[in-house]
């Protein structure tokens, strides 16, 4: 099985932050369930807790966690949910890196990680979410 890793499971991790052994155990059951990925989207938004490029490019092969880059379809996906959102007038509090993170986990894994588990399961109907407990 296939994890996709949200960032707020990272932010978690990286930050030491209480949730921080619940993320490190969910990741680790998802790296022996068959392995766990990231998107350059979730990279991206880790950049702000490291001091060099190279920090940052270590962090997901320490961790054992695969790049795995955004599909097309993916992307049309993040686009699609992104539509219906603003079609009712979601909160303006959801930005693109939330619909493409999902339409990838959706699209290009078995399951999403994630700490942020209510927007996930609403908005991409059928995806598998783990949160960390």
């Amino acid at each position: 099985m296939k994890t996709a890793v949200d960032s707020s499971v990272l932010f978690d991790i990286v930050k030491g932050a209480p949730g921080a052994p619940a993320a490190q155990a969910a990741l680790e059951a998802a790296l022996s369930q068959g392995g766990a990925c990231v998107c350059a989207v979730v990279v991206a938004e880790l950049g702000r807790y490291f001091a060099s490029e190279q920090d940052l490019r270590d962090f997901p092969t320490d961790c054992q966690i695969d790049h795995d880059p955004l599909s097309m379809d993916a992307a049309l996906e993040a686009a699609r949910v992104m539509r219906g959102y603003a079609r009712t007038k979601g909160p303006r509090e959801r930005v693109a890196p939330d619909f493409l993170i999902g339409a990838h986990a959706i699209r290009q894994a078995d399951a999403l990680l994630t700490c942020d588990a209510g927007f996930y399961r609403h908005y991409f109907d059928g995806l598998t979410v783990v949160t960390p407990v």
